[in-house]
């Protein structure tokens, strides 16, 4: 952390690029590598992000890295460290603009809004999780696209949706989840 808050996002925003193809695979394996490594070692994943985020800035910035910045502020707010896990999980998802990085755009947007119902009213950050969905399903990447519309659909009610409303958001996630064959 100390050698990340040594820059600032303007910096890291226009940070030069990595160019070492061998580099951007193992950005590419860490960035795979991540949601695996939290459901069967959730031991190893802070390694794996702190690596991403590592690679990135001895490197470059890569269409990896914006999902490197996404986890790794999710690690210092589940740490407790919340000021700067929102500012590294806003850091990933401004980075997919810059980058224009569609692979793993549904990821860092459902990480990083996770992030930001910890700073921001759940009721403003909620939609994200639809656009997340909507990346995810255009980029192929049909898991991070269930996650996203589940914890959408979930979050209407927490944040007060009219019933008929959150009804009918379940259902409509519900058959997303049957034509994915995800429902059971």
């Amino acid at each position: 952390l100390f050698m990340l808050n040594q820059y600032s996002d303007r910096v890291l925003m226009n940070y030069k690029r990595m160019t070492d193809s061998s580099k951007i695979k193992a950005m590419k394996f860490l960035a795979r590598l991540e949601t695996p490594c939290g459901m069967a070692r959730p031991d190893l994943q802070p390694f794996v992000a702190m690596k991403k985020v590592h690679l990135s800035l001895s490197h470059g910035m890569c269409q990896f890295s914006p999902v490197g910045f996404a986890h790794f502020g999710a690690l210092l707010a589940r740490r407790g460290n919340i000021p700067d896990g929102y500012r590294y999980s806003k850091m990933g998802k401004n980075l997919l603009s810059v980058i224009g990085s569609k692979e793993v755009a549904g990821e860092v947007i459902c990480v990083s809004t996770h992030v930001f119902c910890f700073v921001e009213p759940v009721q403003s950050t909620n939609e994200f999780y639809q656009e997340g969905h909507k990346t995810a399903m255009a980029a192929g990447d049909m898991i991070i696209a269930m996650v996203n519309i589940i914890i959408h659909s979930v979050n209407c009610f927490w944040i007060g949706s009219s019933l008929p409303t959150v009804r009918k958001n379940f259902e409509s996630t519900r058959y997303l989840l049957e034509q994915q064959n995800n429902a059971t």
